[in-house]
């Protein structure tokens, strides 16, 4: 019979503990758990939730931008202007906005931020790692909008505004004033969005009335109908890339995450929490993704200040066999 040194070249390790980073393809035997384990890719299959730090204020409809390990969460209802920082770990306050609102979206990179309406508001403000400094103000007051880019070009597609109306207005901002550009095809609010100025997806929402799954797709002159959600539903949280972007929580399916690979979304791992009204605007990423604060599902609307972090794998180790 052939043995696996025979085949492979080489004879099983045996190791007390499994390997801190392993490739795809090893093979080990571990003797802690009596174990043989190997590895296989990882991909978006593998992705999982895991809680993360707790934010200082409770608000709903707040915005919110950066990275897993460098986020920021801003502003809320009622108009707020309180803004935290994320280093991965804890929240920690930092200086305010200049206006406080609520239902403003944001984007961009730690230090170079931006966060964009609100309802009702034209303000933008942008983030230097330090403080919030007020710039040019969109031509239209809403909320509730698609946010893309950074602090030195960005997009604001869709919104609401009152009373009652669902916008299919896009303006971009070219890092000093904004300026209307391509209309969304289907007017919505409460939508979630990924990408930049250029390259953008704005992501299901309400159309007004009911929800869509309609998802759209910005070249940096126009939006293209693309492959739709499997849920509709508003109020989520949402980042990425137009190649690689998270779409999760929400109303009503307040657990469900989506993943898109650059033509079509598949359902993966749900979170720990039910939740909508998530942090507004384009935060984390598809691999590295950030679920901040909320609305709980149990009554009387509880507000939540728990975050959590998706991580998708290159790499899983798993058991062989057991010995």
């Amino acid at each position: 019979m052939a043995t696996y040194k025979g085949i492979n070249g080489f004879g099983i390790q045996y190791l007390d503990s499994d390997p801190a980073n392993p490739n795809i393809g090893e093979v080990w035997y571990n003797n802690t758990s009596k174990a043989l384990k190997g590895t296989t890719a990882g991909g978006a299959a593998a992705g999982t939730w895991s809680s993360g730090g707790t934010l200082n204020s409770s608000y709903p409809y707040t915005g919110g931008a950066g990275t897993q390990g460098a986020a920021l969460s801003f502003g809320g209802y009622p108009n707020i202007a309180t803004s935290e920082s994320y280093d991965g770990t804890s929240w920690t306050e930092t200086n305010d906005l200049n206006t406080a609102r609520y239902q403003l979206g944001g984007s961009g990179a730690y230090t170079a931020a931006i966060a964009v309406g609100g309802q009702p508001s034209t303000a933008t403000e942008t983030f230097n790692g330090t403080s919030w400094t007020s710039v040019g103000s969109l031509l239209t007051a809403r909320g509730r909008s698609g946010i893309t880019g950074d602090s030195s070009s960005a997009l604001c597609a869709g919104g609401f505004s009152n009373p009652g109306t669902y916008r299919d207005i896009n303006e971009k901002y070219n890092g000093s004033s904004w300026s209307e550009v391509g209309n969304l095809n289907t007017p919505r609010a409460n939508q979630g969005s990924a990408g930049t100025s250029t390259a953008a997806l704005t992501i299901s929402g309400n159309a007004g009335p009911g929800r869509t799954v309609n998802v759209e797709q910005w070249d940096g002159s126009s939006w293209t109908e693309i492959n739709n959600v499997n849920r509709s539903r508003d109020n989520a949280g949402s980042g990425g890339t137009v190649t690689t972007a998270l779409y999760f929580g929400g109303e009503p399916a307040g657990e469900n995450t989506e993943y898109f690979d650059g033509t079509s979304w598949s359902e993966l791992a749900n979170l720990a929490t039910d939740r909508y009204q998530i942090s507004r605007g384009n935060v984390g990423t598809a691999e590295l993704g950030i679920c901040i604060g909320g609305t709980g599902p149990a009554g009387p609307n509880p507000i939540l200040t728990a975050t959590e972090e998706w991580v998708l794998p290159d790499v899983v180790i798993k058991t062989v066999s057991d010995s």
